[in-house]
């Protein structure tokens, strides 16, 4: 190895033996180091948000007074029983009968030491009007409440609602050595409220039937001047009657066709064959020609019965009623039909009864 070899040598376990040095250090001191700075000043954050957490305590305690002053008490079981009747005096003012009420006592959340949830789940039957002035009343309620799950669900063949909904307060618990006032909420249901303009703006509500769009709102009769005597208008033709039984369905299977025949006072369905009496005649056949629609030539019908009437054959369109069979003229008889100038075939009795 020759001088420059050496330095060079030299040089590079210089470079190594500095390098292994500055990791040593950096393990045994710097990290260390910076962890601790780094936990240091994690104590400081958090000693600055105690600090303002405690400006804020004198707050707090402002708040929380406020509220105690809303709760009903702090004994668990007497302030059950007072929520339910002032559920029931929200109730009675309101319109609603007790008569359709359920209550059942319910418990929510619960922090120990802090507060715990309880409450009722109401649920009521009554017109949509006096439901509104239910819920309209609960938004002036001085105590400390919210309502929970409202559930609105019409009742069928009638003009009443029902009205499911939780009714939930919190119960208080005073830190130790310290004492919540409650109690202090007015006790007092004002029923002229509901007289009141704010109510009057979900009038519109009670005026519409929610569940049965097709049923028009009642409005009040404007007030009008006496109408000029004028010349009377001519009288409506009467309105032709559309009968019972109407014809709902011609579907073919393996050959053969039924020919349906629905009730529409009973909802009923009959099924009759070729060569069966309907509708004052006896069925002769099925035609599914695509024909103009009797007095609505614009549209097609796309198949009918054809009934041989003593000397006349009639038509009954598919979707059309029993009673509105109408005669058809030599040129509008299907094919295969007998003339008229034969003897009609014998009727063979229907069992279904069904004659219009």
């Amino acid at each position: 190895m020759n001088k420059r070899e050496k330095i060079l040598a030299a040089g590079a376990g210089l470079i190594i033996a500095g390098f292994v040095t500055y990791l040593a250090i950096n393990r045994v001191f710097l990290m260390p180091a910076a962890r601790q700075f780094n936990q240091a000043r994690e104590l400081v954050i958090q000693i600055e948000e105690a600090y303002a957490e405690k400006a804020r305590e004198p707050s707090y305690k402002i708040r929380l007074a406020q509220l105690a002053a809303k709760t009903y008490g702090v004994d668990e079981l007497k302030v059950s029983e007072k929520i339910r009747t002032r559920i029931t005096a929200v109730l009675a003012a309101s319109g609603l009968s007790a008569e359709r009420l359920t209550l059942k006592p319910i418990t929510g959340a619960r922090v120990p030491g802090i507060y715990k949830e309880v409450g009722w789940m109401v649920q009521v039957r009554g017109g949509l009007e006096k439901i509104i002035n239910f819920l309209y009343l609960m938004t002036r309620e001085p105590h400390l409440h919210r309502l929970d799950n409202l559930v609105l669900s019409p009742i069928q063949s009638h003009t009443d609602v029902e009205l499911q909904v939780k009714y939930a307060t919190l119960v208080l618990y005073p830190p130790k050595g310290e004492t919540l006032v409650t109690g202090k909420a007015a006790a007092e249901i004002d029923p002229a409220a509901l007289e009141g303009a704010d109510r009057k703006h979900y009038q519109v509500i009670a005026t519409r039937d929610l569940f049965r769009p097709y049923i028009r709102a009642r409005q009040p009769e404007p007030t009008r001047p006496t109408p000029k005597p004028t010349a009377p208008s001519p009288p409506r033709p009467p309105e032709v009657p559309r009968g019972r039984y109407r014809l709902v369905g011609l579907p073919t299977w393996g050959g053969k066709t039924d020919i349906l025949v629905r009730d529409s006072s009973s909802g009923n369905v009959a099924s009759y064959k070729t060569g069966d009496d309907l509708a004052g005649g006896t069925i002769v056949t099925v035609d599914y020609r695509p024909l103009p629609m009797p007095g609505k030539p614009g549209i097609l019908s796309s198949s009918r019965i054809v009934l041989r009437v003593d000397a006349e054959y009639h038509a009954v369109e598919l979707g059309r009623y029993l009673s509105e069979k109408h005669a058809l003229k030599a040129e509008q008889w299907p094919p295969g039909l007998t003339k008229l100038n034969q003897t009609p075939p014998a009727k063979t009795p229907s069992p279904k009864g069904t004659t219009q």
